[in-house]
């Protein structure tokens, strides 16, 4: 269920509650509305590749923890079309992630909080498209993680570089935060938001 108590809660709260919800998410449950996040994500890249075509399109991913929706397929899919794919690895303590390249057929061994990270690739070139893991998530755009700050630090190291993306985060329908929220001061906003309801765009 989406957070709709009216008690103010402050930010540590709105991420337990999140977790709550998310974990009250059955296997069978994630697993169809994983698949619904993965057919929306094609629907939109087809349009967005015809709007900016290229020879291929370079996107970043995630593997999935803590019960985050499964997007392994769509992966395996994007690389089986050509497009070339990264994962990140956290090398540092409190710094920014990196991106390795990433195939199907590349090892990945457990990296900093066990998640699963390619150790043999080369390092990935700027991504066209970032998929972030979205703990909560707001109408407005902003993101709720897990309050470590590795995307946060990642997505305001590319704007500083003057790099040009898109934000797009995936998230359970049920992460949507309807309390008062107030985002860190180092937040950076999606410029959409992926869920098994569909794509949505953040009102400004």
């Amino acid at each position: 269920m989406n957070i709709t108590r009216t008690a103010r809660m402050n930010n540590q709260e709105i991420r337990k509650w999140l977790s709550t919800s998310r974990q009250a998410l059955t296997a069978p449950i994630r697993e169809k509305y994983s698949g619904q996040i993965r057919q929306h994500f094609m629907i939109w890249f087809r349009q967005f590749t015809l709007e900016h075509p290229q020879s291929s399109c370079r996107i970043a991913g995630f593997w999935p923890i803590k019960e985050e929706p499964d997007l392994i397929p769509l992966l395996t899919e994007l690389d089986r079309q050509g497009h070339e794919l990264s994962l990140p690895r956290i090398t540092k303590p409190d710094s920014a992630l990196e991106f390795y390249r990433w195939t199907a057929t590349t090892p990945l061994h457990p990296g900093k909080f066990n998640i699963p990270e390619p150790q043999l690739s080369e390092k990935s070139l700027p991504a066209d498209v970032i998929l972030v893991p979205t703990l909560g998530f707001t109408r407005d755009g902003h993101r709720i993680g897990y309050g470590k700050g590795y995307y946060d630090r990642t997505l305001a190291k590319l704007h500083e570089k003057g790099h040009d993306f898109i934000k797009m985060g995936i998230a359970w329908d049920e992460g949507e935060i309807t309390v008062p929220y107030t985002p860190e001061p180092h937040d950076i906003p999606l410029d959409y938001i992926l869920t098994p309801s569909g794509l949505h765009v953040p009102v400004k």
